[in-house]
């Protein structure tokens, strides 16, 4: 068994690949003591042709090539094969901050935990270029069990996968997968962790440099994106019904969902395009969830009345008020 496992996902990133596998091999570990499983995901450029040199200079990397079936599928294949004890999710445009896994996997064993929750800055492609910005300082970790972690830090617009390192064998236990087929895989995936872990390091480290480029899929949101929130809502409903919560947990779920449903409105009223698909958005997440409803404070109670009995008039109030 390894200590680490990285699981780094490929399609068509041959501009942004070899940074990302420099930066692997940046970290402070032992070659042996951490895998890389690269799952290749129908690339249809040189991606790994690219890398090639990198591979076969180090005896740690495992290549799964597949028809192309999106970054879910392809990060549930990278842990069905995974064999290190902790996991780390590195998206293939992106790459790590010099010598940081070494101090976090350290700390991950030290603390025995399922979760520990990471720093990261999001940098140009300029920016990357001088990293000069990114300044670390000495910084003392938070031990927490999995509700105070969900109550006290879990953000809904940061439900990023590739800043926390999870225990494999949580993950195992619980069963837990990304949504095949989807885009914004990450939030359902995150929060149920949240949810089910016991034991959480909370460390300000910023390890992780998230590249901001403007093709990326939260950049570019189309119909299909719009009907995976649908389907990213209902999963998180069904949580919301099956996990034992107080109500104070309850009140905080019903927070992230009611956030991640106005970054869909957000999306469905201001990207150009986008506006005419209302019908088909809304008939569909009314069907996924017919009892959708909001009810933490005035804002979100009214939301959900007008959402309910005139979703129409309330999407085309925000469309014109939003011009």
């Amino acid at each position: 068994m390894k200590d680490l496992s990285i699981i780094i996902p490929v399609y068509n990133v041959e501009k942004y690949i070899r940074a990302c596998f420099e930066s692997v091999y940046r970290q402070n570990l032992k070659e042996d003591s951490f895998e890389v499983i690269v799952v290749d995901d129908g690339s249809e450029d040189d991606s790994i042709a690219l890398i090639e040199d990198i591979i076969d200079q180090h005896s740690n990397i495992t290549i799964v090539s597949q028809t192309n079936q999106g970054l879910s599928c392809a990060r549930n294949i990278g842990l069905k094969n995974a064999i290190g004890r902790y996991v780390l999710f590195l998206d293939s445009d992106d790459l790590l901050v010099d010598g940081c896994l070494s101090e976090l996997l350290f700390s991950a064993d030290k603390y025995s935990v399922d979760l520990l929750i990471a720093d990261f800055v999001k940098l140009s492609d300029q920016e990357i270029d001088n990293p000069s910005c990114i300044v670390n300082y000495s910084c003392q970790p938070l031990a927490l069990n999995g509700r105070e972690a969900f109550m006290r830090y879990l953000n809904p617009s940061q439900c990023y996968v590739w800043r926390a390192l999870y225990r494999k064998s949580f993950l195992d236990k619980n069963n837990i997968n990304f949504i095949p087929g989807i885009y914004f895989e990450d939030i359902p995936f995150t929060i149920e962790c949240y949810l089910k872990i016991e034991k959480a390091l909370l460390y300000p480290l910023k390890f992780y440099i998230y590249r901001q480029r403007p093709n990326s899929i939260v950049s570019s949101v189309n119909k299909k994106k719009l009907m995976d929130f649908n389907r990213v809502l209902a999963y998180l409903f069904s949580l919301k019904m099956s996990v034992n919560m107080s109500m104070a947990e309850s009140f905080k779920l019903s927070d992230v969902i009611f956030s991640t449903f106005s970054i869909e409105m957000w999306y469905l009223i201001h990207v150009k395009g986008l506006f005419v698909y209302r019908r088909e958005v809304v008939e569909d997440l009314k069907k996924r969830i017919p009892n959708l409803y909001f009810y933490n404070g005035s804002k979100q109670i009214l939301i959900s009345i007008l959402f309910r009995y005139i979703p129409y008039v309330y999407l085309w109030t925000r469309f014109w008020l939003g011009k």
